[in-house]
């Protein structure tokens, strides 16, 4: 039964992965489509963040290690994959509201909705990754080919996303307030997650809780694949938590998606 659900998604989903990606890309340009600029806020908005971030720990904090990598790189390394993340939940939960009109069309394969959000980030992440690159190379981390790994955890970053999203999406539909519960959520998930601050503080009872946060596998990652040269599995056993919990997630989701769409017509 549980198995059948997220075949039955993801056979869904790669039958429609052209509409999937033509959605995307309207996603992304409608966005923005009434501003000078147009889509280039995408990529704007999270590099002001981010300057905003090494300008405050550069220069306010002065926050500096004796060994390793300069403070702010660390910075870098956990804000870049947490935008993506961020952006890509807050846009998954309100996908199939925001799209009624599509949802009232006669055989419209709404499993692609929930993914939508995802794809258009993909698109700003990977702009973001070369230019946290280009960051690192102008202090003296030049690319490496292992850099490559990199893909692995965005890959699971958008993957565990992506499976929220799936149980967040349908649940928007009935309950409005759940798209500003997330907000609230993803706030505290911030600064629980070692974003912006390191992990070798802690004690070891609080570091045995915090690594039971999926976004700490991810910016950990993201950390050790670019910054401290070691393989993606680095992280084991860790690597088994984070994908029973995205496997769960995504079960739930499939289930829950299958079970609520038939009444999103009517609802909208």
């Amino acid at each position: 039964m549980f198995g059948f659900g997220i075949v039955g998604l993801l056979r869904t989903i790669f039958r429609s992965r052209s509409l999937l990606w033509s959605l995307a890309v309207y996603e992304l340009r409608g966005r923005y489509a009434a501003t000078l600029a147009g889509s280039v806020w995408a990529i704007v908005n999270p590099l002001v963040l981010i300057g905003v971030f090494w300008f405050v720990t550069a220069y306010g904090l002065k926050v500096t290690f004796e060994d390793g990598p300069p403070y702010f790189l660390m910075v870098f390394c956990g804000i870049v994959p947490w935008i993506a993340f961020s952006e890509a939940l807050s846009g998954g939960t309100n996908s199939v509201l925001g799209a009624a009109y599509l949802v009232k069309k006669i055989a419209f394969p709404m499993e692609v909705l929930p993914l939508v959000p995802i794809v258009s980030t993909v698109i700003v992440h990977a702009v973001l990754i070369v230019f946290l690159l280009f960051i690192m190379a102008v202090n003296g981390l030049p690319p490496q080919l292992h850099y490559i790994q990199i893909l692995y955890f965005s890959g699971a970053m958008l993957t565990f996303a992506a499976a929220l999203s799936f149980v967040l999406a349908p649940v928007n539909v009935f309950q409005r307030d759940t798209a500003h519960v997330i907000g609230a959520i993803l706030t505290i998930w911030f600064w629980v997650t070692p974003v912006i601050w390191p992990v070798d503080n802690l004690p070891d009872w609080a570091y045995a809780i915090i690594r039971m946060n999926p976004l700490f596998y991810i910016v950990q990652g993201y950390r050790g694949v670019l910054l401290y040269d070691q393989p993606f599995w680095f992280q084991w056993p860790l690597d088994l938590w984070f994908w029973a919990c995205t496997l769960f997630v995504l079960l739930l989701g499939s289930l829950l998606f299958g079970r609520l769409k038939p009444h999103f017509a009517d609802v909208l």
